[in-house]
């Protein structure tokens, strides 16, 4: 994986892990931690490949489990 590559995951990476935390705090509703998350894996799919972006994601569920419950309703 080039730096670029790596770059674009660590970005994901921490889009995936900011949702979670707003939606935790309640800053944003369920819906739109949705879609947002949806946004986020759709645009990281256009520049990763799909292990990339399921690394990204995994690493964002580690670094967050109960963020699962709104991640694991997308299927990328």
């Amino acid at each position: 994986m080039d730096q670029l590559d790596i770059h674009l995951e660590e970005e994901a990476e921490g889009w995936l892990n900011a949702t979670c935390t707003y939606y935790k705090l309640g800053w944003i509703s369920q819906t739109n931690a949705k879609v947002a998350l949806e946004r986020i894996l759709l645009q990281a799919g256009h520049f990763l490949d799909r292990k990339e972006v399921q690394r990204a994601q995994k690493a964002a569920l580690t670094r967050d489990p109960d963020c699962k419950y709104i991640l694991t309703v997308l299927s990328y």
